[in-house]
């Protein structure tokens, strides 16, 4: 803003002296057209007429003065009494422009030109104009400009603090919003905008997504512990009773004692299961990276099944696999995603059932199909089967040592790898998962 005032100022100033000095010009070569004419007729220079009686205003006066700089004539007598010169005035001997200054302060404007006859030269003219006026107005002019400059700056600063007073009242709303939920713990808890969509509605519909996010995974949390607890407190309950009853009861029978071992056996067994799939979720909630390579899903399908044929299990599991089916991924990972699978159906499956295994290749994906003919799961369930510690009402009946983890690992396992599931259930009839992987090229 100041630069533009500047420029204004100053381009308005030079055009005001250019205008000063181009009347100069104009009136000094009007003035020595006429004199030399005149000369040329054989007038004296001290005879010479001037008619230039227009410019007989104080702001302008004509000279002509001999060549000792004696005054000969002049078109303003009053011009010089209202402009006396001090004694060092000097005039350079040429036709360019000088600016000197009176006794009273005030500054003149000269135009010199030389007046010449048979090549000799024989006087001046003196072109005169008073700067005056000029430099008053741009004085006034000057302050004018200050003067509207400054109220436009507070103009100015009075609008900015005000569109920033409106604007960062949002900004600090948001940071009211984050200070209460840090103090709460209350993430339910939001931004309420109702303005513009600019930057502000988006970094507030960005901090509520945020919120969004932090009280779904503070919720996973809280229920996460609870239910961990819960699903830990069952085994060692059972474990610290048996124990109880072993160090209370010296003389219990060896049936009974084997009975007892055995029950604290499984219990640690699904409680060492259960500890294992919370680290495994863990890592996961902890974004641990794995490393990818290559590999076989054909080979590591084919190496599930045989170790699935070493369990004890009342189902038959079939199998068709195509050949070298190649997807990137991380080999354990992809081997106990199969192993999920696969014991689901055989826990889920009453005995003399059926478990069906496919791996095909489909638009570029690998497509791995488990169906088995167990029990099933109701429709309106299938969008929680993959939440932590979920199981259905008849899943807990047929199998009371889950834990609910399972599933979630799978699912996690197939985003790590960008596939994705499908699933297909009907009650009594059965349950088809389809995992769909990238395939390698």
């Amino acid at each position: 803003m100041a630069l533009v005032i500047s420029i204004i100022y100053y381009t308005h100033k030079q055009a005001s002296y250019e205008a000063g000095d181009k009347m100069l010009t104009n009136i000094s070569s009007h003035v020595q057209e006429e004199i030399t004419r005149q000369l040329k007729k054989g007038t004296p220079l001290e005879k010479v007429n001037m008619s230039v009686d227009s410019l007989t205003i104080n702001e302008y006066a004509v000279m002509i003065k001999g060549k000792k700089d004696e005054l000969i004539q002049t078109t303003s007598h009053l011009f010089l009494k209202n402009h006396p010169f001090s004694k060092e005035k000097v005039f350079l001997d040429g036709s360019e422009f000088q600016t000197v200054t009176d006794k009273n302060g005030i500054r003149i404007r000269i135009k010199i030109n030389p007046i010449y006859l048979d090549q000799s030269k024989i006087g001046y003219i003196e072109t005169l104009y008073s700067l005056d006026s000029i430099d008053r107005s741009l004085k006034r002019f000057k302050w004018t400009v200050i003067g509207l400059s400054g109220i436009g700056i507070i103009i100015a600063s009075i609008a900015a603090w005000f569109l920033a007073k409106k604007t960062l009242w949002r900004v600090d709303l948001i940071g009211k919003t984050a200070k209460a939920i840090t103090a709460s713990q209350d993430f339910e808890q939001r931004v309420l905008y109702t303005g513009p969509p600019d930057e502000l509605g988006q970094l507030t519909g960005t901090f509520n997504q945020m919120l969004d996010s932090l009280e779904k995974a503070y919720k996973n949390q809280k229920r996460f512990l609870s239910d961990a607890s819960h699903e830990l407190r069952a085994p060692l309950t059972t474990i610290r009773g048996n124990l109880d009853i072993l160090h209370k009861m010296k003389n219990i029978p060896e049936s009974e004692r084997e009975e007892i071992l055995e029950d604290i056996r499984n219990e640690a067994i699904r409680m060492s299961k259960l500890v294992s799939d919370l680290l495994s979720l863990a890592r996961a909630d902890a974004g641990q990276i794995y490393q990818k390579n290559i590999i076989n899903l054909s080979t590591i399908t084919t190496e599930v099944l045989v170790e699935m044929e070493l369990w004890e299990k009342a189902v038959l599991i079939e199998s068709k696999i195509k050949d070298q089916v190649m997807v990137w991924g991380d080999q354990d990972l992809i081997k106990q995603l199969l192993i999920i699978f696969l014991d689901n159906s055989i826990q889920y499956t009453n005995p003399k059932g059926r478990i069906y295994v496919m791996v095909t290749e489909e638009k570029k994906q690998a497509v791995i199909q488990i169906k088995d003919t167990g029990i099933g799961i109701p429709m309106e369930k299938i969008p929680y089967i993959f939440d932590r510690f979920y199981r259905t009402e008849s899943a807990r009946k047929q199998s009371p040592d889950g834990t609910g983890l399972g599933l979630s690992i799978a699912k996690w396992i197939i985003d790590e790898h960008q596939g994705r599931i499908v699933v297909n259930s009907k009650l009594e009839e059965g349950t088809e998962f389809i995992i769909y992987l990238p395939l390698v090229y």
